[in-house]
């Protein structure tokens, strides 16, 4: 009879060993699966937070660039090659490909918009991945020659003259995952050239 107590309170006594365990491992791969949730709602928040931060930049940047060509009858490319570089170093601030696309466009008398130049040789990065960036930014000149394809709210008196800079982004590493599902980053910034009346020269 004393064997007998003494093995089930052996048995007991396992059961219970064993349910602390239980206990214990639930408790581990509760905290682990929660520490993966955490951790990838973190990554996907950081992730879409740097996107968010470089497309509001590049609005920036493409509005600077308007900026500065537009004020220059004669527009420098080494010096607009330069602004580029300091803004992806002061204002872009994460790895990316990217490429600027500025094109000055006039409108004659009587006539519809004509493409004066464009130019796609700012362009930071792989040079094969920029290539494909500025290839593909220029949304709004077409045809060979080239052709205005102005967005619907844009309005030009006769003669006019418009710069339009086109910015194009893509994210390498830091929002590398939104880049996946919302693609390359696309800003537009256009601004009435400051010399009226005088056609500005390519930049050379």
């Amino acid at each position: 009879m004393d064997h007998i107590v003494s093995l089930s309170l052996r048995t007991v006594a396992l059961l219970r060993t064993f349910l602390v365990r239980d206990r214990r491992g639930a408790a581990a791969l509760e905290f682990a699966l929660g520490s993966v949730v955490l951790l990838s709602t973190a990554s996907i928040c950081f992730d879409l937070y740097t996107r968010i931060s470089a497309d509001t930049a590049g609005a920036r940047m493409a509005s600077i660039m308007a900026d500065y060509v537009s004020r220059d009858e004669h527009p420098d490319l080494a010096e607009m090659t330069k602004l580029g570089e300091f803004l992806y170093n002061n204002e872009l601030g994460v790895p990316a490909n990217l490429a600027f696309v500025v094109t000055a466009i006039r409108k004659p008398s009587g006539n519809p918009p004509e493409v004066l130049w464009i130019d796609e040789t700012i362009k930071i990065g792989d040079a094969t991945a920029t290539q494909e960036l500025a290839d593909a930014c220029a949304q709004h000149v077409d045809g060979s020659p080239p052709s205005p394809v102005l967005p619907g709210h844009f309005t030009m008196a006769d003669d006019d003259i418009l710069i339009i800079v086109e910015f194009c982004a893509r994210l390498t590493r830091l929002g590398a995952l939104s880049q996946q599902v919302a693609g390359d980053i696309y800003r537009l910034y256009a601004l009435p050239a400051r010399t009226q009346g005088k056609t500005p020269d390519p930049p050379a």
